[in-house]
């Protein structure tokens, strides 16, 4: 549906199904983008612990930390000064150990804000609190695994906003640069989607501000399933995809 200026009033997370004061789709496919690079890399499926970061150079790609919150600002790689008004505000909050991720992404002059909430339940909420409005889905894989650039390819050292950066590349499917110093990650542009990202601020260790951020709210469909047990995303069903939560192998081709 949309309403009368454009805007998606319940927004797929493949496809956005029209354009209007929310900006381009991309805020619908970011999600997606991840979920397929998931359970391609096999990035999201249990592994060995893995101990503290130890930094990172050209045969070891950066591992993220157990918890972090980054503020990014999305733009089109051809159009990084924002001139076509397609750029948004994005934070991500990101809990291994809770099996949550959480982003929210704020598009330039809209009026309400998409919140993306993704469980280790494999299921996803995309909602928008100003309208009330909320679309479950479920996928084939949980969140990113924190060691998810394993077996990346070093693609060099540059330098982005004054930052000495070491690049990488995987399975076609995104490029990240992470600092050359602490190893926090300073960019990332998925190869077919929504753009590139840019840090601009990141804060290692950071919680979300109240618990009830990793819980979908009252008005989304099957949000009393959803739970938190003993810190960890969990559901009370069975977790497999429903006739009404289509996987997302379903919209693969829609992506690209």
């Amino acid at each position: 549906e949309c309403d009368a200026t454009g805007s998606c009033l319940e927004i797929l997370p493949v496809v956005c199904p029209c354009a209007g004061a929310m900006g381009d789709r991309s805020p619908c496919v970011s999600s997606a983008l991840w979920a397929m690079f998931a359970l391609a890399a096999g990035s999201a499926t249990a592994g060995a612990t893995i101990g503290e970061t130890q930094g990172c150079s050209p045969t070891q790609p950066p591992v993220w930390p157990e918890k972090f919150k980054i503020e990014q600002r999305k733009s089109p790689v051809d159009d990084p000064e924002c001139k076509r008004g397609q750029c948004s505000d994005v934070i991500t909050y990101y809990d291994w150990g809770r099996q949550a991720n959480l982003i929210i992404d704020h598009t330039d002059g809209a009026s309400k804000t998409m919140w993306d909430l993704e469980l280790g339940s494999h299921k996803s909420y995309y909602f928008f609190p100003e309208t009330k409005t909320c679309m479950p889905m479920s996928f084939p894989v949980g969140i990113l695994h924190r060691d998810w650039l394993k077996d990346a390819n070093f693609t060099g050292y540059s330098t982005i906003h004054g930052r000495k950066v070491l690049g990488y590349t995987k399975l076609d499917f995104i490029d990240y640069w992470a600092d050359a110093e602490d190893c926090t990650p300073v960019r990332w542009t998925f190869h077919a989607g929504p753009g590139r990202f840019d840090t601009v601020g990141y804060y290692e260790d950071e919680e979300v501000p109240d618990e009830s951020f990793f819980k979908p709210p009252s008005y989304c469909p099957h949000h009393s399933q959803e739970h938190v047990v003993d810190g960890v995303g969990a559901s009370a069903a069975s977790g497999s995809a429903t006739d009404s939560e289509p996987l997302v192998e379903d919209s693969i081709s829609l992506v690209v």
